[in-house]
């Protein structure tokens, strides 16, 4: 379970110099087996028969969270296998009290990540990411932007005592917030100063259903996959890009997944400012 300061990754998108562009959101791909359609984006878009789960109701989170289908994340996360003969434990219902009762061999070198998508199809993964809501008060009157189903950039006007609910965040330092029943994408990084969402703590689960060894399928956790060893997240190599690893890949990915992950241990001993 992802926890941490909703609003600091709209902050550090911006310090890293990241595009304030609207997000694409990632969307599941066809899982079946059958053809992959191209979108307009330049990524794949599910084939006309494709019908995705209920997520929400094969998880059976309560109504306190949001779910929806994809990782979040302008580059959503995702993990490779490096060593061989990598089992984890997984369950058969995507539910953090679920038992993992069901050990699943993966293969060396698989990268699991959404745009990995010969691999999405051939295991036909699922991907979605429950998300912990809560409410996110306004502390003064305010026009606050929104991206509008059409892509333009509207205004929703608010007043002090105004409660947002936030849903989902997607990418590119935006989320999805609800008001009076409505959705809307809105820049996190416009709230800061006019809202409490700097009090607010934000949850979210990243599952992930895969093919075992066996042929069998298991729900596995993004946040327990990564702590078992012989497994390290996604190298980043494009926008939209992925694929299976190398052997001669395998080591640089590991020495980089244990330098970032002593640099996350030291920044999270670090104050807030």
């Amino acid at each position: 379970m992802k926890s941490g300061w909703i609003f600091a990754a709209a902050m550090a998108l911006a310090a890293c110099g990241q595009s304030p562009d609207v997000p694409q959101d990632s969307d599941i791909v066809a899982t079946d087996g059958s053809e992959l359609e191209t979108a307009d984006a330049g990524q794949l878009a599910p084939a006309s028969d494709y019908v995705a789960p209920d997520y929400a109701k094969l998880s059976g989170y309560d109504e306190g969270w949001y779910i929806s289908p994809g990782w979040p994340g302008e580059y959503p996360a995702g993990f490779v296998v490096l060593d061989e003969g990598v089992t984890l434990q997984g369950g058969a219902r995507p539910n953090p009290a679920a038992p993992r009762d069901k050990a699943c061999t993966l293969p060396r070198l698989a990268n699991y990540q959404l745009w990995n998508y010969p691999r999405v199809s051939a295991d036909k993964l699922e991907f979605f990411v429950a998300t912990k809501t809560f409410p996110v008060t306004l502390t003064q009157d305010a026009a606050v932007e929104y991206v509008s189903d059409a892509g333009s950039m509207q205004t929703l006007e608010l007043k002090q005592g105004d409660q947002l609910n936030y849903l989902r965040y997607l990418g590119e330092g935006f989320a999805i917030l609800s008001f009076g029943g409505t959705e809307y994408d809105i820049n996190e990084a416009e709230l800061i100063d006019i809202t409490d969402i700097q009090d607010s703590k934000g949850e979210e689960d990243e599952w992930v259903r895969v093919t075992c060894a066996d042929g069998s399928q298991a729900w596995l956790l993004y946040d327990e996959v990564v702590a078992v060893p012989g497994i390290a997240p996604s190298p980043i190599t494009g926008y939209g890009d992925a694929s299976d690893i190398s052997a001669d890949q395998v080591d640089s990915i590991r020495f980089d997944a244990e330098v970032n992950a002593a640099a996350a241990a030291e920044a999270a001993n670090q104050p807030f400012e």
